[in-house]
Order: C-alpha cells, then structure tokens, then sequence
C-alpha cells in the first residue's frame, strides 16, 4: 500500500494552495491521527469539505482511513532519540556499532517512506536498454559510483563509473540518445556534478539522479529522481550514514535489473563469477 508521502508526491502538482495547508499541518503535528476532522480543518484555517476533498484526491475511502494510515505510517517509521543513535566520545566501541546500525536502520525507514516505486522501475528499464551507463560523482558520491558501476558491469560490461570532473566532460561531450548517466549528490549542489550532468541531458543522455532533496539544483533537472533520506549526528560529518544509504539505493538497483533480466542476468553474472574466479589460486 502506498504511504502518506507516496500518494502526496503522485499529486504534488494538482495539490492546492488550501490542501497544502492540511499536509503542513498533518506533517508538522505530533499525533496527527488524533485531530478531529473540524480540529484538523481548524488549525489548517480551511473548511472541512477541504479536508475531504484533499482525503479523497489522495486515495482515502474516508477521513478515517487516512487517520489510520497516519498512525500506523508513525509506529513503522518513529525515528530513534537522539540519546539512541547520538555517538559520544565516552562510548564503549561496542555500543558505537550499536548506535551507527541504528543510524542506517533509521535511514532505511525514512527513504522508504519517501520511495516512489514507479521511479525506481523507470530506471531500471531505462537501465537494461542504454547503450552505455556513466555512473558519476564526487568524494563520497564517487565512491558510490565505482560500487554501482562495479557491480552492474557484472550484467554485461556496458557500464563506466567516472569520478573526475574533467573526464566527465569529457564522456559528456560524446554521450547520445541511449547512453543513462547515474549521477549521485547527497547535497545535490555539487558544481561539477551539475554542469556534467546538464551536458549530458543537452547530448540526450538519460539522467537518473541520486540525491536527499527534491528542491536542489540536480533534483529539478533529473529525468527520473530517487531520493535517499539520512538523519547525520554532530560527529559525524562525513556523512556516513547518507554514503550507506546511497549504497543501498544502488544495490536495490541492481538486485531488481538482475531478477528482471532473469536467466541472461544469471548467465552473465555466472561469467562475471567465473572470470574473477580464474585469477584466485
């Protein structure tokens, strides 16, 4: 079933001044599957037909569906305290892992509430018919790039993962209609990323971007966008938890472009196996 945040991305652009009013309040309050129908229309200073007409344009049968799938959506994805995942210097290395497993388990709730499913089987379609795939990015991004290049090279070797800036342009300048680049930004602000990523759609290259944010500047020129979520704590400035989640994001990729080529994808992961084998003793 699709969530709450799901169903409002699918109608972001025929949503209303007045239904975005509701969300703002629905998103921002504690318990929002206590509010009564006239309390929720009260705080968002709309009418109650307002409110139905924003349950109904969503999917709801009724506004007590909708209460319902709030309170279930809060118990699946309550965030952790921050006393939970907050790393402190005094911390046995033991309880360190502890908290960073619950800073990813919390990162993988959150991008899954966010997660448009039809998104991510449009890459994957448009990633079994390019001709070519470029996987880019910078610093950590770029690590996430050689991992997703590295691992879809096992379906056929028709994949490049390019970290330099210079060099992207340069892939860039030559890419067509066919070629999909997979450009990854936590921030997506990065300069270079962008302006590679700008040169390749302007050749007909397909963009699928890997970002956290839907209002950056790589988000709004993406042809098909994946959101990550991740929540970083004060000492952890290299985002850490956002480079496991990227990662993530990447391995459901590939799993699901395997399973759907299905015995071809088997076949060319088996030679893949095979030729990496004959270079163990």
């Amino acid at each position: 079933m699709k969530s709450f945040n799901q169903r409002i991305q699918e109608k972001k652009k025929t949503l209303t001044d007045t239904e975005l009013k509701i969300i703002d309040q629905l998103e921002v309050h504690e318990k929002p599957f206590l509010l009564s129908m006239n309390e929720l229309a009260g705080l968002s200073a709309v009418s109650e037909p307002s409110v139905v007409r924003l349950y109904r344009k969503l999917g709801y049968n009724s506004y007590q569906e909708l209460k319902v799938a709030l309170a279930q959506e809060q118990a699946d994805y309550q965030q952790a305290s921050p006393e939970q995942v907050n790393i402190l210097p005094e911390d046995e290395i033991g309880t360190m892992f502890e908290k960073i497993g619950q800073q990813y388990f919390q990162a993988i709730k959150l991008t899954k509430a966010k997660m448009m499913e039809e998104k991510l089987h449009e890459s994957i379609e448009k990633l079994i018919s390019a001709n070519q795939i470029y996987f880019i990015g910078q610093g950590l991004s770029g690590t996430v790039a050689e991992d997703g290049a590295h691992k879809f090279m096992r379906l056929g070797g028709k994949t490049v993962a390019v970290k330099d800036p210079h060099y992207q342009a340069i892939y860039a300048s030559h890419m067509s209609e066919g070629d999909v680049v997979v450009a990854i930004s936590h921030s997506g602000e990065t300069i270079d990323t962008i302006h590679v990523s700008e040169m390749a759609k302007n050749n007909g290259a397909f963009l699928i971007v890997i970002t956290s944010n839907e209002n950056v500047s790589l988000a709004r020129m993406a042809d098909c966008l994946l959101l990550t979520q991740a929540s970083e704590t004060n000492r952890q400035s290299d985002a850490m938890v956002s480079r496991l989640i990227q990662l993530t994001m990447m391995d459901t990729l590939y799993t699901k472009m395997a399973a759907e080529l299905g015995e071809e994808g088997k076949r060319q992961i088996n030679l893949s196996r095979l030729a990496v084998t004959r270079m163990k003793k």
